[in-house]
C-alpha cells in the first residue's frame, strides 16, 4: 500500500514533534503492509506556512535515512485551499506546492466552508495540468450534508480521498455516514490514513482496508488501496469504481 496523506516530518505542523516520532509512526505504517508515505505538511495554513520547500526536502532526505526505505518517505504537501489557487499552481517550482510524489495530483483540504467559485477554480487547475485531490471531505461539514457539492468537484476532474479512521468510525457516527454515502456514490477514489502520530491519530489503513473487503469486496478495496495510490504516486490515471 501506498499512504498519499501522511504527516511524518517533525516540527512542522500538528504531526511528530521530534525525529524520533517521526521515525515510529513511518514504522507503524510500514509494519500494516505500507512500501511508502507522501509526507503531507499542511501548507498555507495558519499557523503553519511552511512555505520553504527546500527545507521540507532537508526533512525527507533525512527521514529516509533513517528508516533506510522502510518505508520510503516521497514529497507532497496539503495544500490549505483558497481562492488564489490557480495563481500557486502557476508559479510552479518557484511556489511552496508540492503534488503528491512531485506529481500533478495536489493535495487540497477546505477549511470551514467550500468557496461559491471552487468548481471553477478546478476547471482552471485541470487546464493547467494539475488534478485537485480532496482531503477527507466526509470529514467536512457541507460535504458531509450535501454530497451533491462534492460530485460537482468530482465531475470538474477532482479525486476524493477519505479517511481510514472515518471508514472505522473513528470520527463519529456522521463522518462514518458520509462515507458510506460517498462510497454509495461512487465518489471515493483513494483512502488514507492522515496519521499525525502514534498516540493521536495512527495509521490504520490495514483495519480500514479490511472493513471495506468485508462490506464491499475485494475489488473495491484493492482499487482504494493500492491501484489507485500507485496511479497517483505515479501521476496516472485512476481506474474509476463500478458506478462511474
Amino acid at each position: 500500500m501506498i499512504e498519499l496523506h501522511f504527516h511524518c516530518l517533525p516540527g512542522l505542523d500538528d504531526g511528530p514533534e521530534t525525529w524520533e516520532q517521526a521515525v515510529a509512526l513511518c514504522r507503524a505504517a510500514a509494519a500494516e503492509g505500507t512500501a511508502a508515505v507522501v509526507a503531507t505538511p499542511h501548507v498555507l495554513r495558519e499557523p503553519w506556512l511552511n512555505e520553504d520547500v527546500a527545507v521540507r526536502d532537508a526533512l525527507i532526505s533525512r527521514l529516509n535515512g533513517l528508516l533506510l526505505g522502510d518505508p520510503v518517505v516521497l514529497a507532497g504537501c496539503e495544500y490549505f485551499f483558497t481562492s488564489g489557487a490557480t495563481e500557486l499552481v502557476e508559479r510552479g517550482a518557484a511556489g511552496p506546492l508540492v503534488g503528491l510524489n512531485r506529481g500533478k495530483y495536489l493535495l487540497l483540504e477546505f477549511g470551514r466552508t467550500v468557496p461559491s467559485d471552487a468548481s471553477a477554480i478546478f476547471h482552471e487547475m485541470s487546464l493547467l495540468g494539475t488534478v485537485p485531490v480532496i482531503a477527507h471531505p466526509e470529514r467536512h461539514p457541507t460535504f458531509a450534508r450535501n454530497p451533491d457539492r462534492l460530485q460537482d468537484l468530482v465531475d470538474r476532474g477532482a479525486v476524493v480521498q477519505v479517511t481510514a479512521g472515518s471508514i472505522l468510525g473513528e470520527f463519529g457516527a456522521r463522518a462514518q455516514e458520509a462515507t458510506e454515502e460517498m462510497l454509495r456514490r461512487g465518489l471515493v477514489h483513494v483512502v488514507s490514513s492522515d496519521a499525525h502520530s502514534l498516540d493521536a491519530r495512527p495509521p490504520r489503513l490495514a483495519p480500514a482496508r479490511e472493513r471495506i473487503r468485508r462490506d464491499h469486496g475485494a475489488e473495491l478495496a484493492a482499487r482504494l488501496f493500492e491501484t489507485n495510490p500507485a496511479a497517483i504516486a505515479a501521476s496516472e490515471p485512476l481506474t474509476w469504481n463500478d458506478r462511474h
